[in-house]
């Protein structure tokens, strides 16, 4: 049975998106990595390939709060006697709980809140349940944004669908769901349909979170894994085993000091998948057809940072760990996908109620257990197969976004055998239509924010065809030329823009060009002022004015325009932290604390930031050699510890995964 419900969580508020364009503003997408010796050419083969270099045409969801209320969220429920499964549409199709009815337990770990967090490539995520991540590694571009989801009652019983057109690849993605009748196994396929006419790079990986409690154990059919570590500006990925990683086992993950992935290399004669359970032998199965090969534990940690982000993004006392399957070894690679092709496989997820003796003994026997329990189950997941009744209805529940519709258009033809794409001529998308339609495109009010981008040379020519040219179109003709790698035409079609007309939009866009691609300190802070004499109460914009002159010796502008901001404005989290390190660089050590403190909250902290832990530091360590009338040198290493004692970092400050 397939229902449409609403759910009461606790959850934060998203405001509207962040209105200007990617320009190498989002450090993770531009991380490096490192190999240790033991990793040979052939399993190096597609690390580091396909990486992009914007997350244009997206705008960034960096913009939301922590000030819960209860909301309803929809949810579209699969159930029968022995199972509930929750799936949230208007979340990227987050599977946000499988409730097991028999031993009235949870298969995944479920967040008590909705709490968004800057740990994806847009920003915004959340953690708990399963996600689904395509195109791009760091999590789903629309993991944060609604998908289109159909149900189709056929034969057999209902099919719940959920897919998207994804804009950087190109491609059109879905999740298909099926819970039959008296089973406990919920079924799910997913497909990548590309239609284009060149190879792309891929990815995809279906992320499960799990609770973390004691002596919880991660069981997967191979003792080879590799082991990525998160350094401060890359990654550093080696080679392990599970069962001995620097003299610990670390298929349990309260054993693992520091934030770490464990990328387990299953032989490819060997069935796929991967189980977690907890200290009395129950847990989660996934398994699933031989596509997809890979499979990871992802840990936090037992650090102070590590435990703070778990109750980050949850509540006080709130812990998990994430067991994950995708088509790579590693998620540091994207693998080719051939032009005009379609992947489809089946994954398969259910409890397994075994023993504390029989799960936590002997690994290999643990293995054995596991692959036991999956045989009588659902047999050789090898053979996986989703069901293909005749349908005898479908309807669309929740919509998604008009980008499929409107690259059909373009390409005049379909983008999926399986799926439609209605236009329901939401404003994002017809500012585009209209161009096409009536060779015209409407000139917003220069303050008002771009109501979306787009990276389609085909567009790019509609938008150069014009027969007259306005500040506006001008700025998204170079939001396109520099989204397609076109440097010095993004600059030219900014400054035409600013000819036209003075606009805050493309003057932040050249000081980003100035600060990010070209290094010209001088202009990016000239052109970052005027972006803000053009627009005064833009959080963004806002938020890099203080980011640039900080950063230039520029502290007391910086301090003189936050004097004239509005409380509104001077209470933006990021914007306090900035002032407090012109504050600091300026020596005004007093007034820094009245920000930085055990209080200070800061809702957009990004997963491996450390800027509050080296600003608290900073901060106190000074206060520390004014108060020892330590002048004119460093501090000594004990003299460092001795003020790290005396003012010790917030447990709630520290977010060091290092």
């Amino acid at each position: 049975m397939v229902t449409v419900e609403k759910v009461l969580i606790p959850s934060a508020s998203f405001f509207e998106d962040n209105p200007c364009p990617d320009i190498k503003n989002i450090a993770y997408i531009h991380a490096g990595f490192e190999c240790s010796p033991r990793i040979t050419e052939d399993e190096k083969r597609y690390l580091g390939k396909g990486m992009i270099e914007t997350m244009l045409p997206y705008k960034i969801q960096d913009n939301y709060d922590r000030a819960r209320e209860m909301k309803a969220h929809t949810v579209i429920v699969l159930e029968n006697n022995l199972v509930r499964a929750e799936i949230m549409p208007a979340y990227g199709g987050r599977l946000r709980r499988i409730y097991d009815k028999v031993q009235k337990r949870e298969l995944l770990y479920v967040n008590p809140v909705f709490q968004p967090g800057n740990l994806a490539l847009r920003n915004a995520w959340f953690s708990g349940g399963v996600e689904f991540n395509v195109g791009i590694k760091g999590h789903n571009p629309l993991t944060c944004s609604p998908m289109w989801a159909r149900i189709d009652k056929t034969e057999d019983g209902d099919i719940v669908r959920l897919y998207e057109y994804e804009r950087i690849r190109g491609v059109v993605y879905s999740m298909s769901f099926y819970l039959p009748d008296n089973s406990p196994v919920l079924y799910i396929q997913n497909e990548i349909e590309n239609k284009n006419k060149q190879e792309i790079h891929m990815y995809w990986w279906s992320n499960i979170a799990f609770p973390e409690s004691e002596r919880v154990r991660v069981i997967t059919p191979t003792e080879e894994s590799f082991v990525c570590t998160y350094l401060e500006s890359r990654y550093y990925l080696d080679k392990c085993k599970s069962t001995d990683f620097l003299g610990v086992d670390a298929t349990y993950p309260e054993n693992i000091n520091i934030s770490r992935d464990f990328f387990y290399k299953i032989p490819e004669n060997r069935h796929k998948w991967i189980s977690a359970v907890h200290r009395d032998g129950y847990g989660l199965v996934q398994c699933s057809t031989q596509l997809m090969k890979g499979r990871k534990t992802f840990v936090w940690g037992q650090g102070q940072g590590g435990r703070n982000w778990n109750e980050w993004l949850s509540v006080e006392g709130s812990a998990y760990i994430e067991i994950q399957a995708g088509l790579a070894h590693t998620q540091l690679e994207h693998i080719p996908m051939p032009a005009n092709t379609t992947w489809k496989w089946c994954e398969a997820y259910f409890p397994i109620c075994s023993t504390g003796e029989k799960m936590h003994g002997d690994y290999k026997s643990a293995i054995d257990t596991v692959e036991d329990v999956i045989k009588s189950t659902v047999g050789n997941p090898d053979n996986l197969t989703f069901p293909c009744p005749r349908v005898l209805d479908s309807q669309i529940v929740c919509q998604g976004s008009d980008w499929g519709y409107l690259e059909e258009k373009l390409r005049g033809e379909r983008i999926s055998d399986d799926f439609e794409f209605p236009n329901t001529a939401s404003c994002e998308v017809a500012l585009w239509d209209t161009l096409l339609d009536e060779k015209r495109f409407d000139t917003q009010g220069k303050s008002a924010s771009p109501i979306s981008y787009v990276t389609d040379k085909r567009l790019l020519a509609a938008l150069r065809a014009l027969e007259e040219q306005t500040w506006y179109s001008q700025l998204h003709i170079g939001v396109i030329e520099y989204a397609g790698g076109n440097i010095k035409a993004a600059e030219e079609a900014w400054n035409a823009s600013m000819a036209l007309s003075a606009n805050c939009w493309a003057i932040r866009n050249l000081a980003m060009l100035y600060k990010n691609e070209y290094h010209q300190t001088a202009r990016a802070v000239e052109a970052i002022l005027r972006a803000y004499e053009l627009n005064k109460t833009s959080r963004t914009i806002l938020i890099e004015c203080a980011e640039i002159l900080t950063a230039t010796g520029n502290d007391g502008r910086w301090l003189a325009i936050e004097e004239t901001l509005a409380t509104t404005e001077k209470n933006i989290a990021r914007l306090r932290l900035l002032t407090a390190v012109a504050l600091i660089n300026v020596g005004q050590l007093a007034r820094a604390t009245e920000i930085v403190n055990p209080s200070f909250m800061m809702s957009d902290i990004k997963e491996g930031e450390l800027s509050v832990s080296h600003i608290w530091f900073r901060l106190y360590r000074e206060i520390y050699a004014q108060e020892q009338n330590i002048v004119g040198r460093e501090l000594t290493d004990e003299e460092i510890a001795l003020a790290d004692k005396k003012y010790p970092l917030p447990k709630k400050l520290d977010f060091r995964m290092h």
